[in-house]
């Protein structure tokens, strides 16, 4: 059988614009039919023609046209064609791109899989357009598909027989993740992806998956409908052996850990950044999904900087116990905030991700999370506001309340957000900008943003850095709109 992967193409309502990332679940997949000999092509839609946009309803549609994928059909003529589905947002591309494989040849098995799949495979099965929906891990499950298998036999799929659907008991996952394959990092067009933004040291930078999955029960996250609050680790060698090699023949000079957890275990994390010190292994590296304090000491950080790891993201997302507490976070917030002072003096640049909007989070819950930011010492602090994701007991928090949107895109706009039990949706935006832009006034606009500054320069490339991410933060500070009403200054106790 001859398969051909499919990343769609996708839309995007609001103001945001979409950049292309690598798609490394599929690159797994790609990888992995390949040790068993099957035919496979790997396409990202969107990437290939990431600059072309046209009208979709209300939102714009970035990517290939489907008269240019059609072409590649035709050429290749694949049994089988998977489209992922990794984010909800972009669920009705994916089912308008299993329509139009339909339409060209009914014959053609047409699989969709990823995260939104995996919240709700029945649903997925139920489009007349789509013959087999794959929850949870997809190598093991797209294989048996490809070898003509009873489909009541494979693990991992829902289908339709008749008028029913059929839901097959959930496969487990595979125990040692290090058996996989590198990611197919040979069939991916290197020159379609922006290798770092403009906060990255190093050009050019690439993701890579060290771990799969998080333990963590937090009430917003969605990860765990594909990973099922479990947490599997690939060995030190084999990280780096694939660092060593994008090295090689990409000259990677920058790595992103795109893990869930990279730190649940804690002593594997302490191989990998021997492993980089033994092969000397000039690099940087980051850890943008950010990072589980709780897991962290100073021996581990230190150990990290030496390794080449220059900025931390860690993952706060409240500053008040009490809400932590009930988002799944128990954790002792001062062992945070000496983890952070620690990580400055080292010369780390230290971030943190904070949430606001959850569905009964007060004022005064809110203003917590803004002082904890203050008195943390993080350089940068990021307010996002809360998007129930489909999956999620949060989602069903505001569901039971009424507080979604009616129109289901909106969700996933950068220009709207849910309303809570003490804020409207709109003074939620209004919340989020004004606490990102007092935060920058009040870390950086001082005499002591002069020190903070100097503690991080050891080099002369962490010099040109600084002249780097200081030019990106005055751009960041034009886009902040000022707040007109709702929210004036005395609202704040710092």
């Amino acid at each position: 059988m001859k398969v051909l992967l499919i990343y769609p193409p996708a839309t995007v309502y609001g103001s945001g614009i979409l950049r292309p990332s690598i798609p490394l679940g599929l690159l797994y997949l790609t990888a992995f039919l390949k040790t068993k000999n099957v035919e496979v092509k790997f396409l990202d839609a969107l990437a290939e023609d990431a600059d072309r946009v046209v009208k979709n309803g209300s939102g714009r549609k970035f990517g290939m046209s489907f008269k240019a994928i059609k072409k590649v059909i035709g050429e290749f003529n694949p049994d089988i064609v998977g489209i992922s589905t990794m984010y909800t947002a972009y669920i009705d591309d994916s089912l308008a791109l299993a329509k139009f494989v339909k339409g060209l040849n009914k014959k053609i098995m047409v699989v969709l899989g990823g995260s939104h799949v995996s919240v709700d495979p029945v649903t997925i099965a139920k489009n007349k357009y789509v013959d087999v929906a794959v929850f949870g891990e997809g190598e093991n499950t797209l294989y048996e598909l490809t070898q003509n298998k009873d489909w009541s036999q494979i693990d991992g799929i829902a289908y339709k027989k008749g008028k029913k659907i059929i839901k097959n008991k959930a496969r487990e996952l595979i125990k040692d993740i290090s058996v996989l394959p590198y990611p197919a990092w040979e069939d991916l067009n290197v020159e379609k992806y922006k290798y770092g933004g403009a906060f990255n040291m190093r050009y050019p930078c690439f993701p890579i998956v060290s771990s799969r999955g998080c333990p963590g029960h937090c009430l917003y996250c969605s990860v765990n409908a594909v990973w099922c609050y479990k947490w599997r680790g690939r060995n030190a060698s084999n990280v780096v052996d694939e660092m060593e090699m994008l090295i090689q023949k990409f000259g990677a000079k920058e790595f992103s850990f795109q893990d869930d957890s990279v730190s649940v275990d804690v002593n594997r994390l302490e191989e990998i950044c021997k492993e980089i010190i033994k092969r000397k292994l000039n690099i940087k590296w980051t850890t943008p999904n950010g990072i589980a304090h709780w897991t962290l000491n100073k021996k581990i950080l230190k150990l990290m900087k030496e390794a080449g790891c220059y900025r931390i993201t860690f993952g706060i997302e409240s500053g008040d116990p009490e809400l932590r507490r009930w988002v799944g976070k128990p954790y002792n917030l001062d062992q945070a905030k000496e983890l952070t002072e620690y990580a400055n003096k080292l010369g780390f640049w230290t971030l943190a991700t904070n949430i606001i909007g959850f569905p009964y989070e007060t004022k005064e819950q809110m203003l917590s999370t803004f002082n904890f930011a203050l008195k943390s010492d993080v350089d940068l602090a990021f307010f996002f506001r809360l998007g129930p994701r489909p999956g999620t007991p949060i989602y069903e928090m505001f569901k039971k309340e009424g507080w979604l949107m009616k129109d289901k895109h909106m969700l996933f706009s950068e220009d709207v957000a849910c309303r809570t039990k003490y804020f409207t949706g709109e003074e939620i935006l209004e919340w989020q900008r004004y606490l990102s832009k007092n935060f920058l006034i009040k870390r950086w606009l001082s005499f002591n943003s002069i020190l903070r500054i100097a503690r991080k320069i050891r080099s002369f490339e962490d010099f040109c850095y600084i002249l780097k991410i200081a030019w990106s933060g005055i751009k960041l500070s034009k886009n902040l709109v000022v707040v007109k009403k709702g929210i004036n200054s005395k609202s704040f106790s710092v």
